[in-house]
């Protein structure tokens, strides 16, 4: 039988959740730590507009969902260089609330809002304000995205 604090996500990982042996407060620290340094690194790479380096910031077999609907991860994988390439402006940021759950020594959740401001050659403007949930865990020595939920709202100006 489930109880019923294992309904939510949040109650899962903060109740429900088997603890790691081991995983004291200065370890979850510093896992937190290099969570919030690599999704910095991510948004810097993102207004630079170096799709490869952004790219690097997710598992090479990363689970996608927005907006409700499981994305086909290698067709937004050869999809994003041509769709960065029109972009002629990109202002991203991390926004409120920015929480980080360690799991585990291998495993971390980001739950955030991600705000983005952009424009591409076609003249076009829009705003995208993303709730987005994250699940990193270690792939090749660094910390990787490998699950990604994104729910989109439309801001000022509208989606695109």
């Amino acid at each position: 039988m489930i109880r019923p604090a294992c309904w939510s996500l949040s109650a899962l990982l903060a109740a429900c959740a088997p603890t790691a042996p081991g995983l004291d407060s200065a370890t979850r620290q510093a896992i937190a730590e290099a969570v919030r340094a690599e999704s910095d690194r991510m948004v810097a790479a993102m207004r630079a507009r170096q799709i490869d380096s952004v790219l690097a910031f997710y598992g090479k077999t990363t689970a996608y969902v927005g907006n409700g609907e499981i994305g086909d991860w290698p067709a937004i994988v050869a999809g994003a260089p041509p769709r960065y390439a029109t972009y002629t402006r990109l202002e991203c940021a991390w926004g409120e609330p920015f929480r980080i759950d360690v799991v585990s020594r291998t495993a971390a959740v980001v739950t955030a809002r991600l705000w983005c401001e952009k424009a591409d050659t076609s003249g076009a403007t829009w705003v995208e304000d993303v709730a987005r949930t994250e699940v990193l865990a270690p792939e090749d020595g660094r910390w990787r995205i490998v699950a990604v939920h994104e729910s989109t709202k439309a801001a000022e100006g509208g989606l695109r």
